[in-house]
This record gives structure tokens, sequence and C-alpha cells, in this order.
């Protein structure tokens, strides 16, 4: 399908589950009206030609970089390390557009980096501030005044309370609750479930309802 002069054209870095996830909600804010003409996959697995979804696989990182500045790059990739080892090394070569889900409400108060999932019924509060390439799946929470860093990834199902810092790279898995003005150091990583009540102040593994340090 050619771009119009309406609509961005983009790829999608990874065609595992949460880059099909991202290509229902192109899907979804395209039917609201033509944004995005979404070109293919990029994946260094899944053979080039292979149709997921619909959507083709367009071969790996060496097809990308035959795009250099043609296409915006969307990371469909969970892993914290590995969103920030794309994000940082094709940076200067692409665009990184935020991807918003139309049910989202995102403050116009909210401070968004770039290279930002925000999936279907999401809050962003006044004041948040949300980093580079970090994401949040559906129906997760971020209170006013809260600090999400670059790259962390939020589950479904999450809430972090208002004044709450999480830090860089950290992982927040399926229904977790950080209470408000509490701390969370960068590459902590939050089971599902957990619920953490007091400040993290060294990068853990936490489990728990009160969170306990495992790891």
């Amino acid at each position: 399908m050619p771009s119009t002069a309406q609509t961005m054209d983009v790829v999608i870095f990874g065609a595992g589950g949460l880059g099909r996830e991202i290509y229902d909600t192109l899907l979804t804010i395209n039917a609201r009206g033509p944004a995005y003409t979404v070109r293919g996959f990029i994946d260094e697995v899944k053979a080039p030609g292979t149709t997921v979804n619909g959507l083709p696989v367009l071969g790996g990182s060496a097809e990308l970089e035959a795009m250099h500045g043609k296409v915006g790059v969307i990371l469909g990739i969970s892993l914290s390390e590995v969103r920030k080892k794309l994000h940082q090394r094709y940076r200067g070569n692409f665009t990184f557009p935020n991807i918003i889900h139309p049910t989202a409400l995102v403050s116009g108060f909210a401070a968004l980096g770039e290279a930002i999932l925000i999936q279907s019924n999401c809050v962003v509060a006044a004041n948040a501030t949300i980093g580079d390439g970090a994401m949040m799946n559906a129906h997760s929470g971020v209170g006013h005044d809260a600090r999400v860093g670059d790259y962390c990834s939020i589950m479904s199902y999450c809430d972090l309370a208002g004044g709450a810092v999480l830090g860089e790279s950290s992982f927040v898995g399926t229904g977790s609750k950080i209470i408000p003005s509490t701390t969370i150091a960068p590459n902590s990583y939050l089971c599902a479930g957990a619920v953490v009540f007091k400040d993290v102040l060294v990068a853990s593994k936490l489990m728990g309802n009160p969170a306990r340090i495992i790891g």
C-alpha cells in the first residue's frame, strides 16, 4: 500500500507477541484516520518473506539499515536491554515515533520522550514523565508526578502511583502496584502481582504482597 502525504512509513522491529500487538494498535489508529503505512516487520529470526498476521517480514538489521532515513522504526521488543540497544544504535538514522492507542488517556501536562509505546486503556496523569523507549501494556496507569525511566517495561494492569519513580530499564510484571512516592532502583524486576510499599535502592528482583527481595 503506497503511503500518502498524511501517513508515515514505518516498520515494526520484532514480529513476536509484542510486535503483533503493536500492529493491531496501528490498525486501530488508522481506522480512525490514516496515520501510518506499515511496510512490514524487521525480525532477526523469521525468514524474509514470511507473513505474520498478513504483514510481511522484510528481513533483519541489514534490511533495516538499507532503509536509512526512509521509514520510522517502532520497537516491538519487550526486553528493556534490547530496546535500549536498538534505539541507541539507530536513533541518529531513523525516527522513532511514539505509538499511543486511541483509548489511552495521556495528560497534556505529561512529558514524553521518544520511541514510547502506550497501549489500550492506559492512563498517564498530569505532570508524569515517561522516558525514551519505555512501554506500557494495556490497562496500566502512571500517576501524577510519577517518573518512568528510559526503556522501562510496564506490563498489563499495573499501577505506578503518584510521585513514584521507576528507574531506567526496570521491568514491572503483570498486575504489579507501586505505592505513592516510592522509588525503584534502575534495572529492577517486579514479578507479576508484586506490591511495593517501600523504596528499593539497589537493583533487585521483587515478589509478593508486600514485595520482598528475592534476588
